[in-house]
């Protein structure tokens, strides 16, 4: 197959990738779905954001972006994707071999995770979201970030109060 070919197989066959890496993250292996696409999946379609990449956290990221990186070739039918390792210690990132994109960066978690089951997937908890983009914003190393993070605190917020405002209406129910 030539390059060309390939580049046009990819591109043809791009929009399969987040179904294929979203089939690949499971709960049973202790994997959690975090950042942008975790708040995609809790709050209303006016405050979500397009994003490209998944963000997990995993026990074993280097095994756990193998896998992924083995599902997408294999789905692929060549050698379409890497891993690599990210720009911070326990990130290993899925790359594309044709454009360098991102698809997946799975990370070890440093901290506790509080989690939330929708479906059979587990997600970070907005709460949980609204603290870590609190304490990034709080440090000057991570200034790059600033303005994203300040945009999901923004989004956050509103669905809590968007949720407490339609909880506040609601009597509670007597079952007799």
């Amino acid at each position: 197959m030539t390059p060309e070919e390939r580049r046009l197989r990819y591109e043809r066959l791009k929009l399969l990738i987040p179904h294929i890496v979203r089939r690949t993250i499971r709960a049973k292996d202790k994997e959690v779905i975090q950042g942008e696409r975790s708040v995609e999946m809790q709050v209303p379609d006016r405050f979500k954001r397009p994003t490209q990449d998944y963000d997990i956290y995993s026990k074993s990221p280097e095994q756990s972006a193998i896998e992924t990186e083995r599902e997408l070739d294999w789905e692929f039918g060549g050698d379409y994707f890497r891993v690599k390792k990210g720009q911070h210690k326990g990130t290993y990132r899925v790359v594309s071999n044709i454009d360098d994109d991102s698809w997946a960066d799975y990370t070890k978690p440093s901290e506790k995770v509080y989690k939330t089951k929708i479906g059979e997937t587990d997600y970070t908890t907005l709460q949980f979201e609204l603290a870590k983009a609190k304490r990034t914003l709080a440090q000057k190393k991570y200034a790059y970030r600033h303005q994203k993070e300040m945009d999901k605190i923004k989004r956050i917020t509103k669905t809590f109060a968007l949720q407490k405002a339609v909880n506040k209406g609601k009597a509670r129910q007597r079952w007799l």
